[in-house]
């Protein structure tokens, strides 16, 4: 077997991200002799009903979902992104392609009423490299209380699709 992490350190995940790939719900995608080990899931399917948005997300913002079921207030802007194309934008983060200060690991995929992303559309909403983001924050729409209402009454779900860890459990490797 190559030796193609020496030097590098061992890659440790999260116990909520060995959990979920121990129940099949991430599947190891990474490519030999990478740096980084990668975690993924496909999209989720649509409905009528609901839509799917994506975010970008760092530790800290991840472990409040994991643990509370809330994204919590930390971030300015706290973007979210519809459809395949915020998915595709949403990587980008973790593939280096773009570059914030929260230092994103994980990308989650959130399942919504379609009624709530017309609101927050209508709340704020810009052109990001050819998707529209809305922004939950409170520099941005202040849409977060509406969307962690709906989180927690459970109309909107959500589930880790896409994770990123270098070694020592970092990502900015």
């Amino acid at each position: 077997m190559p030796k193609a992490n020496k030097g590098r350190g061992k890659v440790k995940f999260l116990p909520h991200e060995v959990e979920l790939l121990a129940d099949g719900q991430l599947q190891d995608v990474t490519h030999q002799g990478a740096s980084c080990k990668w975690l993924r899931a496909k999209s989720s399917d649509v409905t009528e009903s609901h839509t799917l948005v994506y975010r970008p997300v760092g530790d800290l913002e991840c472990a409040c979902l994991v643990q509370n079921g809330l994204l919590p207030s930390t971030q300015p802007y706290q973007a979210i992104i519809e459809g395949a194309e915020g998915r595709e934008y949403s990587e980008k983060y973790l593939r280096g392609h773009k570059k914030v200060d929260s230092k994103p690991t994980t990308v989650v995929e959130f399942l919504v009423p379609r009624p709530l992303i017309e609101r927050l559309f209508e709340m704020q909403h810009k052109v990001e490299d050819g998707v529209f983001s809305m922004g939950l924050g409170n520099k941005a729409g202040g849409g977060l209380p509406l969307f962690n209402e709906s989180l927690k009454d459970h109309t909107t779900t959500w589930r880790i699709v896409l994770v990123k860890r270098g070694p020592k459990g970092r990502s900015d490797s």
